[in-house]
């Protein structure tokens, strides 16, 4: 069984990207497929 510690660093990271990818707000987010993908992926 792997480190849990790995999986919890993977998490970490995605919430990282996740938060610069949705930081010019809602509307920009829901009008960009880009990055609905991008956020999806890292859910």
């Amino acid at each position: 069984m792997k480190n849990s510690r790995v999986y919890l660093i993977h998490i970490r990271d995605c919430v990282k990207r996740i938060q610069q990818y949705t930081l010019e707000g809602k509307e920009v987010f829901f009008n960009d497929l880009k990055t609905q993908d991008a956020v999806l992926r890292n859910l």
